[in-house]
């Protein structure tokens, strides 16, 4: 019998028997377990598991992997040096760039290159970066996810409804129940079928939509436009890493207004994890990772303490941040740092008719407060004409009107010499895994000869 046909039967079978025996391992609960008790816990005796965990970790890829060993000695440093907190700053940052050069030299010795799971950034930042990882690090990240999924009642085995990841197949949607998750094919919603996908959500009975912010108000909108509001509202809606803008935001909330929302920080390399509910400020776990904000550009800096397999050490992240605070919240001691807002990454730029050139962190201040659309795209062909598409079901005088405050914030940024276009489209098409691609530049990175 074919391989593939044997597995997909044994799945279906196994999607009967209780989550904890066949989706998750012991790595999952060990590292659960650890997150719980932080609850438990003062400040003071994390900021020491902390410490104690970043010295280990130094002091592991100082003797595993080649990379770093060069690294250090280079920079006259040495993990016996790192004592306390203000030793933190004698460790060299790294960043994209050097891992990508670094290679497998990065990887510990420890771990055989035929046992490792090989992935990849997504790439928005230009160039995708080779990942490696294993099961274990699996296991304890989605242990990181379900801890702070609880805050809004997520428990480990609660069906979701998913409204991101790639289809390799032209269906509107496909059920898993091996993993306890209904599949929405984004590329596939329209106000034609919204109906029939709503059905097929009651059926499972999932109480979970899990998704990225452009997908979760693409679902939105087509909601009102059915006049569904009333008819389904959700436990609670996990919101994926991409980034969140305000107008987004506001109109997921329009239309369920009684499911709480939390907003989920994370990246492909895990390295530093946070999550917000509500209105409340991003809170990062101290036990998954150390969190940095660099005081000049506000980039994030981060230390994995959950990734063995490929460490880093000090890595620039380079999404951007506002209100960085080392504080705990006094509701919440045992999540830190926190952060107001995480707006985008500082190499994600465009330019202005100059040459000079404008981050996306700035893009997305430009659009906060918007109401009457579900999505907004900048398209740059050229240094001096940016395209702007605007989705949107209301009336075009609704949607121009508000585009007028738009216009003039976005020629304070890129002067009056930039043309802007605006138009209005029913839908802008998603990524194949369901993500709005925010902005679009699609000239040279030196400027064009005039």
């Amino acid at each position: 019998m074919n391989k593939v046909l044997v597995k997909s039967i044994a799945k279906q079978l196994l999607s009967y028997i209780p989550y904890q025996y066949v989706n998750v391992g012991k790595e999952f609960y060990t590292w659960l377990d650890r997150f719980q008790q932080m609850r438990t816990m003062t400040n003071e005796q994390l900021k020491d598991l902390q410490l104690k965990a970043f010295q280990e970790k130094v002091a592991f890829v100082y003797m595993h992997t080649p990379f770093y060993q060069k690294l250090y000695q280079e920079h006259g440093f040495h993990p016996e040096k790192f004592k306390d907190w203000t030793d933190v700053s004698r460790i060299p940052v790294i960043n994209k760039n050097m891992v990508r050069e670094a290679g497998v030299s990065i990887l510990p010795r420890p771990f055989p290159m035929n046992n490792l799971i090989v992935g990849a950034t997504s790439g928005t930042t230009g160039t995708s970066l080779t990942l490696y990882t294993n099961r274990k690090v699996l296991q304890r990240e989605w242990a990181a996810t379900c801890f702070l999924w609880s805050e809004v009642g997520y428990q480990p085995g609660d069906g979701r409804v998913e409204f991101r990841g790639l289809f390799t197949e032209d269906r509107a949607y496909q059920l898993d129940r091996y993993h306890r998750i209904l599949r929405i094919n984004v590329a596939k919603l329209t106000v034609d079928n919204i109906d029939k996908i709503f059905e097929v959500i009651q059926k499972t009975g999932y109480k979970f939509f899990h998704g990225y912010p452009s997908a979760l108000s693409l679902v939105a909108r087509l909601i009102q436009e059915r006049k569904l509001e009333f008819r389904y509202q959700p436990g609670a809606i996990l919101l994926a890493s991409e980034t969140l803008h305000a107008y987004q935001e506001a109109v997921i909330r329009n239309v369920f207004p009684q499911t709480k929302i939390h907003v989920h920080y994370g990246q492909s390399e895990k390295v530093i994890m946070a999550g917000r509910v509500e209105d409340a400020p991003y809170r990062f776990i101290p036990l998954y990772g150390y969190a940095e904000c660099n005081s000049n550009t506000h980039a994030l800096i981060g230390t994995s303490f959950i990734n063995d397999v490929m460490p880093l050490i000090r890595y620039e992240i380079a999404d951007t941040v506002t209100d960085f605070s080392e504080s705990p919240d006094a509701g919440e001691s045992y999540l830190f740092p926190s952060a107001a807002n995480i707006d985008g990454r500082v190499s994600e730029i465009m330019y202005k008719p100059n040459g000079d050139m404008v981050s996306s962190a700035l893009m997305a201040i430009t659009v906060r407060g918007l109401n009457s659309v579900t999505a907004c795209k900048f398209i740059q062909r050229q240094y001096d004409e940016i395209e702007v598409f605007l989705e949107s079901s209301l009336p075009q005088h609704t949607v121009m009107k508000e585009m007028e405050g738009l216009s003039r914030n976005l020629q304070m940024i890129f002067t009056e010499s930039m043309k802007l276009t605006f138009s209005i489209v029913d839908h802008i098409p998603r990524t194949a895994s369901g993500k709005l691609k925010f902005i679009e530049v699609l000239i040279g990175k030196e400027r064009n000869p005039t």
